[in-house]
């Protein structure tokens, strides 16, 4: 099994995007019920560090679109989130100002 994510929105909340993760096989394995899925890529995580490395795109969903990046699970809030399209370099910090944590 693989570290991915993907961003979703509900159809009733089409603007706002949820961020799911977990190890799975597929993309299509984190996606539970109606909901439209915004991209998705890969994840590392660092506890020690309190840092989340989001990379990559979906195989079966394309690049994330981080502007769905709104709702975080509220287990995440004292990580930064960092950003990089290919794994290994060194990542853009991303604003988790206006997030929702859940």
């Amino acid at each position: 099994m693989y570290p991915k994510f993907i961003l979703v929105s509900d159809p009733k909340k089409p603007l706002t995007g949820t961020f799911v993760y977990g190890l799975v096989w597929n993309h299509r394995d984190l996606v539970r019920g109606y909901v439209k899925v915004h991209g998705g890529g890969w994840y590392e995580k660092d506890d020690e560090k309190k840092t989340l490395t989001l990379y990559g795109e979906s195989g079966d969903y394309g690049s994330p679109n981080l502007s769905f990046l709104n709702r975080i699970p509220r287990e995440l809030e004292s990580y930064t989130f960092f950003y990089t399209p290919i794994h290994g370099l060194p990542g853009n910090e991303l604003d988790l100002t206006n997030v929702e944590w859940f």
